[in-house]
């Protein structure tokens, strides 16, 4: 395996040293529902697959090392009317296959994969779920969702808050989305709604709610500042729910500035960016041994034509993230119970690049390393391959 692992990482990053791009190639391909339809199509056919491969060697204590290969697949049918407001309603089918697996836990939502454990006695031979999507544009750059929304990497969220990892593992999200784009002004907000209820049922009620609003501040015609609020909350209880004891809400939150300077080289934009968060959480409800912590993020990235390379510092203070990385928090691989450092802190570096980044395709590779002095093993480390085709076929026209 580690072998493998190096060999995979010096033919990636040997191939892409003046063609690198941090891990925002997943489904680099799709439009937001927030741009202006270039089709005038009032029928169409989609269908969405992703074919991946990571390999992650993780320090043992704080989380087990582990293999990703397979893919998701999504299908679905849209209809886009004459109306004086564009509408569109997508359905469809969403399937998740690991290379190998012959059965999959009967999760209510796929989230946090490597620590779910499921009740040990529920599987399904496959995991499909329905798809749906309502979406209206009410204004030009503002978009509403119900049903499947723009997840994933397409809230950009920091790593102490979001895994990318998550890309590969998690269910779509479902619920409302509300999302803005503006010259210099970007909302998206969201209610991931994971798990449903009815009376008497001992399972929890959870959902997610998520907010990502920035603001840019023009210095120049090539330069800006840009200010940033992340939040994520998580919610699992519900008064239908007959165990009262699972009532649990986190909250993890980032406020942060953002300096983006745009440099001409070789004729083609060079983007340098650094930024700086300052992040909190706190828990209701007793779940994890802490109440409440803090942690301070760093990042500066290159960018050029396809590739990006970016270095990463956290310090943290007693400090738990339901979905963000595995190294920000205070806890270790122990089931999530005890304290294995009350001050988590590593110094990250990571590359990748988009091979191919086309209106219906996308082909990514990238590598990165952890340094954590926290762990008894201070080092960690991944690789990735990426696929994405989606290919679009217009049936009806207006």
């Amino acid at each position: 395996m580690t072998l493998l692992r190096w060999s995979f990482l010096f033919l990636a990053l040997s191939s892409t040293l003046f063609h690198l791009s941090a891990q925002t190639y997943y489904r680099g391909e799709r439009t937001s529902v927030t741009q202006p339809s270039t089709t005038q199509d009032v029928l169409a056919l989609r269908l969405s697959a992703e074919g991946f491969f990571r390999n992650d060697e993780y320090a043992s204590d704080l989380v087990a090392d582990y293999t990703l290969p397979g893919y998701r697949l999504q299908v679905d049918l849209g209809y886009r009317p004459r109306t004086e407001l564009p509408i569109e309603l997508r359905l469809g089918l969403y399937h998740q296959y690991y290379w190998g697996a012959s059965r999959y836990p009967a999760a209510l939502a796929y989230q946090d994969l490597p620590y779910w454990r499921g009740d040990g006695k529920d599987y399904t031979r496959f995991r499909v779920l329905p798809f749906f999507r309502a979406s209206i544009q009410p204004v030009r750059g503002l978009a509403i969702l119900l049903g499947h929304l723009e997840g994933g990497a397409r809230h950009e969220l920091i790593a102490p808050l979001y895994s990318p990892e998550l890309n590969l593992t998690a269910d779509p999200e479902t619920g409302l989305q509300i999302r803005y784009e503006g010259k210099h002004t970007q909302l998206d907000t969201w209610v991931d709604w994971q798990s449903f209820i009815f009376k008497g049922d001992t399972h929890p009620e959870a959902f997610v709610f998520g907010l990502h609003a920035r603001q840019a501040f023009p210095l120049s015609s090539r330069s800006q500042l840009e200010l940033q609020l992340q939040a994520l909350a998580h919610h699992r209880g519900g008064v239908l729910n007959e165990r009262a004891a699972t009532v649990h809400t986190w909250l993890n939150s980032a406020l942060g500035l953002a300096y983006e300077h745009h440099f001409q080289l070789r004729e083609r934009p060079l983007t340098l960016r650094t930024a700086v968060y300052g992040a909190l959480y706190s828990q209701r409800g007793e779940h994890y041994p802490l109440d409440k912590g803090w942690g301070i993020y760093a990042e500066t990235s290159l960018r050029y034509r396809r590739w990006r390379t970016e270095l990463g510092y956290w310090y943290g203070s007693d400090f738990v993230s339901v979905l963000g990385t595995p190294f920000v928090q205070s806890l270790g691989r122990a089931g999530r119970t005890a304290v294995h450092s009350h001050h988590p802190r590593y110094l990250s570096w990571s590359a990748s690049y988009s091979i191919i980044e086309r209106e219906h395709y996308t082909l990514g590779l990238s590598g990165g390393v952890w340094v954590h002095p926290h762990s008894t093993h201070s080092n960690s480390s991944y690789i990735e391959a990426y696929l994405s085709i989606s290919p679009y076929f217009g049936l009806i026209k207006r």
